[in-house]
């Protein structure tokens, strides 16, 4: 009878464990300053399609806003109003992406009432986990990701709102083929904006996928694996680069794989760091067809 409960146990911890893996492929948080300490904070996150034993999008997602002290403020149940599936787009319209790229987003957004506060906020969400499958990473099906944002005493002081990413980078790079995406991002306030690649930050686990609340900084970031680390995330020769003052990202990749990959925005204000935007997201390195058949002339 004991052996048969521990038997039971264990299948059920497994089928739980497998339930958690939402499969995430990236996201990131911003906030925007309506005026009256209102803010509308945006969440995006992005997950594989092709996930079958993964979780569906969280509904509500909890966004957890903390003081300086690590003290919980708020704790926001976003509601979730739905996903759309991206289109794959490559730089050479000649190429053919296998089908198996497919991703799906979720935008949720809500509003919190956040007057002046010694030391400011510190806005955060949770989950986990990533896709096994991902080759610069160790254990990647066991990491998560912490999409979060500080509103210091600065912002809260101006009404400022933080940068957001302009579009989305493409889901499918061709292997041998170079590329080129504007990684840009908004700062409606003016502000010089720095761009840098960076290593994104874990959060949640397999036992706790979907943390309520999300916890209090400070974060770990994810472990890179073999050679790869946050300025050199894929294997390219010339390696993936962005430009600081254009968020121009480039590269040339040379092997097929899932990639994992950050891209950070600083917002400064005569020449003090307001916040920064940390994009966590996944690139899928394919080996492309061509779309072009050949056409052989008849000879009259």
């Amino acid at each position: 009878m004991f052996k048969n409960r521990l038997f039971l146990l264990a299948t059920l911890l497994a089928v739980s464990l497998s339930s958690t893996a939402a499969h995430l492929v990236g996201g990131e948080i911003f906030y925007e300053c309506l005026g009256g300490d209102e803010y509308l904070i945006t969440l995006k996150v992005y997950r594989d399609c092709y996930t079958i034993e993964g979780a569906p999008f969280d509904s509500p997602a909890y966004i957890a806003v903390y003081d300086d002290d690590g003290e919980l403020v708020q704790n926001l149940p976003a509601s979730f109003t739905g996903s759309e599936q991206l289109d794959v787009v490559l730089n050479d319209p000649c190429l053919q992406a296998p089908p198996d790229v497919c991703v799906e987003e979720a935008v949720y957004t809500v509003t919190a009432t956040l007057p002046f506060l010694t030391g400011g906020y510190h806005i955060v969400y949770q989950r986990c986990c990533r896709n096994p499958t991902i080759v610069n990473l160790l254990n990647p099906d066991a990491l998560g990701s912490t999409y979060y944002v500080q509103l210091p005493e600065l912002a809260l002081n101006s009404c400022n709102s933080s940068p957001s990413f302009n579009s989305f980078p493409p889901l499918a790079l061709c292997t041998n083929e170079e590329f080129l995406f504007d990684h840009s991002a908004t700062d409606v306030d003016g502000d010089l904006l720095v761009y840098s690649l960076c290593t994104p930050y874990h959060g949640g686990s397999q036992l706790t996928p979907a943390p309520n609340p999300p916890l209090a900084p400070p974060y770990n970031t994810v472990d890179w694996g073999g050679a790869y680390s946050g300025a050199y995330p894929i294997d390219a020769n010339p390696a993936l680069s962005i430009d600081a003052q254009t968020g121009e990202l480039t590269g040339l990749p040379t092997a097929v794989g899932q990639y994992v990959v950050g891209v950070c925005v600083e917002e400064y204000r005569n020449g003090e760091l307001i916040s920064v935007n940390k994009r966590d997201f996944q690139f899928n390195v394919v080996s492309c067809e061509s779309n072009l058949a050949a056409v052989i002339p008849i000879q009259e």
